[in-house]
């Protein structure tokens, strides 16, 4: 059993396959892709608010993408880019030359790798709307109780979620080593309390100004914005991140606040979206309540995460495990690579 339908879970699962090693994934959400979320607008424009660019480094990523057949494509940056120190004071504006920055996104959108491990996965073998609450060690198996009280059984266990929320959420029999559950309190949830916004236009007006739609900002709501139109240059959107202060607007005032900032850098073309949409990282799929800061990346890639526990029954994987590249999609592959070795 694999508990977590998120990208880990879903190349885990991809790679047991391969060994004809049988599998079941458990998800407690209502759909596949944890923190990879693709959303789209009136025109079908695609927009991430989860996980989005990668570089040349990732290799594991970029190898997978070829494997399924999913394109890459490079981030448009060129153009005039804009630095906003104080809102009373006009933006700086850079120059940026063409491929000046080797980022890049998936073609479709990040969903597209969701729905290609998916189409090898089954969505046959992913029970939805499950939440796991207690595993326990019986004999030569694991059994595991949901929210319900219903209860699954299974040789081997891989639980492909944020360390800490594993801590909060579930309980163990026997007890876990302390040392690790005290790691696992303490580890970092790559985006956890970040907010993503997105707004479609029907042409991008701000190119045809020289503009990248690259913007960085110490004042306003929004503190990155980039360009998010697709590949074929036919959907337009800029999309970006909000600062810590989102949480306590509502979607329409974020909304305000995000279009009157579009406005003051692009002009009044900015005023006419076609949608706009956002997300902020903290519901009880990526937080335990009344969750507590961490620096970026603390206890990311830990020993402990290596190790299996109970006779080697019990794995953990996930971004937040991996030794190298933890937090990005490269991190969550090459944990799910090496869980599925171990297994």
């Amino acid at each position: 059993i694999i508990i977590g339908a998120g990208l880990s879970g879903l190349v885990s699962a991809y790679q047991l396959k391969k060994k004809q090693v049988k599998f079941r994934i458990i998800e407690a959400q209502n759909r596949v892709g944890g923190r990879i979320e693709t959303v789209y607008g009136r025109q079908n424009t695609p927009m991430e608010m989860g996980a989005t660019w990668f570089g040349d480094e990732h290799r594991n990523l970029l190898d997978l993408l070829d494997e399924l057949h999913i394109g890459p494509f490079e981030q448009h940056t060129e153009g005039i880019a804009l630095f906003e120190t104080m809102s009373f004071t006009p933006p700086q504006q850079y120059l940026v030359p063409a491929n000046a920055q080797a980022a890049y996104r998936m073609q479709g959108g990040s969903t597209t790798l969701i729905h290609a491990l998916l189409a090898h996965v089954g969505m046959e073998n992913i029970l939805l709307d499950t939440s796991i609450v207690h595993i326990s060690q019986e004999n030569d198996h694991l059994c595991l109780t949901d929210a319900t009280n219903q209860s699954y059984r299974a040789k081997q266990v891989i639980i492909a979620m944020p360390p800490k929320l594993i801590a909060h959420a579930m309980q163990f029999s026997p007890l876990l080593p302390a040392a690790l559950t005290q790691v696992m309190q303490q580890t970092q949830t790559w985006m956890s309390g970040s907010t993503k916004f997105a707004v479609e236009y029907a042409r991008p007006f701000w190119k045809e100004h020289g503009f990248s739609g690259s913007v960085y900002s110490q004042s306003g709501l929004a503190t990155e914005i980039y360009d998010h139109s697709n590949v074929e240059e036919t959907k337009f959107a800029l999309k970006g991140f909000l600062n810590g202060s989102a949480i306590h607007y509502t979607q329409a005032e974020r909304k305000e606040k995000v279009i009157a900032q579009l406005v003051h850098y692009f002009g009044s073309a900015a005023q006419d979206c076609l949608a706009y949409t956002d997300k902020i990282w903290h519901d009880s799929f990526i937080q335990p309540p009344n969750d507590t800061f961490l620096p970026p990346h603390r206890n990311n890639g830990h020993p402990v995460y290596q190790e299996s526990y109970w006779d080697k029954r019990l794995f953990f994987t996930g971004t937040e495990t991996s030794k190298s590249f933890s937090g990005y999609m490269e991190g969550a592959i090459i944990a799910a690579k090496a869980v599925a070795n171990a297994v």
